[in-house]
């Protein structure tokens, strides 16, 4: 997975709901008008901070995050002008304001946890808190950024401040969740959408403790008026057409594969799906094809739906 990313649709209590991937052309004048000398005094003052242990110190497991977080302040140096930098147990976060940073640093620890209990190893991330959407949009191209509170690109998390800002706090943990889950998934072979974003947000709204009907409130509502849903598996056009509705649908999806065959079965397919065609790794690890699949689908959503 080269570019994935979150388009909070905002339910009750502010919890983002959906995720949603599209292109974006670069914005013009990246460098926003630095002069060179101070670019170059901003990019010797991030490496002084992103330095790592003296030489005699052990090992440091973020010195591939570090060199990371420092390549992308020397890509865009402008951006990082009074810039700080936190450090979680398996993330380095670099960005303005210092409270904001601090407490993305915590919450990626949290989010880490869920990931690695759930999928297991990763390497960690560099998550990225510019000053505002323009910004994000050049850290993020071509990666749709209008409205995002966050958006993962190339094993990096992009954070949005002004979006972010406005999610409640289990909002903002579901997200930081979610875009790590992708971090940690990527791989060589893409996946289904509905699979992609199915799993990150089956991950992130594991401990949420919210009903489903809060999770997936446009698709509940589409449900209750006999609008069109739950037709088939969310595809592409789905995602771009009526995006509320195909990342709640899969979440479902993902969601009804962990409660039929287990959480361990749900990762199986995922890694099975980065190895082959979707339709052989449905047979391989849970022995259904995709059209059963889809039936055995529809009917535990509709139920689910019904009974929050």
């Amino acid at each position: 997975m080269t570019v994935t990313s979150g388009v909070p649709v905002v339910v009750p209590d502010g919890v983002p709901g959906v995720r949603a991937e599209a292109d974006r052309r670069r914005p013009a004048n990246p460098s926003h008008g630095v002069r060179p000398r101070r670019a170059a005094a901003v990019a010797v003052a991030l490496a002084a901070l992103l330095a790592g242990p003296e030489a005699a110190a052990p090992p440091d497991p973020l010195l591939a995050l570090r060199l990371d977080a420092r390549a992308a302040a020397r890509e865009h140096p402008g951006m990082w002008t009074g810039a700080s930098v936190a450090r979680g147990a398996r993330a380095v976060v670099v960005g303005s304001p210092r409270p904001l940073v601090a407490e993305i640093a915590a919450l990626a620890d949290r989010a880490d946890r869920a990931v690695r209990r759930i999928w297991g190893g990763y390497g960690g991330a560099v998550v990225l808190v510019p000053r505002g959407e323009e910004q994000t949009a050049v850290l993020a191209a071509p990666a749709k950024v209008e409205g995002l509170a966050a958006v993962a690109t190339g094993g990096r998390v992009i954070v949005q401040p002004a979006a972010f800002a406005r999610l409640s706090a289990t909002g903002r943990l579901v997200v930081v969740t979610h875009e790590l889950t992708h971090v940690a998934t990527a791989g060589p072979r893409a996946v289904p959408m509905w699979l992609m974003e199915g799993f990150a947000d089956y991950v992130g709204y594991l401990d949420s403790g919210l009903p489903v009907r809060t999770v997936a409130a446009e698709l509940a509502a589409d449900v209750a008026a006999g609008r069109p849903a739950l037709r088939e598996l969310p595809g592409p056009g789905d995602f771009a057409a009526r995006p509320a509705q195909a990342y709640e649908e899969a979440w479902l999806a993902c969601r009804y594969i962990a409660a039929r065959f287990g959480e361990r079965r749900l990762v199986a397919l995922y890694r099975a799906a980065r190895r082959e065609e979707i339709g052989a790794a449905l047979r391989e690890v849970l022995g259904l094809t995709p059209g059963r699949l889809t039936l055995e689908w529809r009917a535990y959503a509709r139920g689910q739906l019904a009974r929050s």
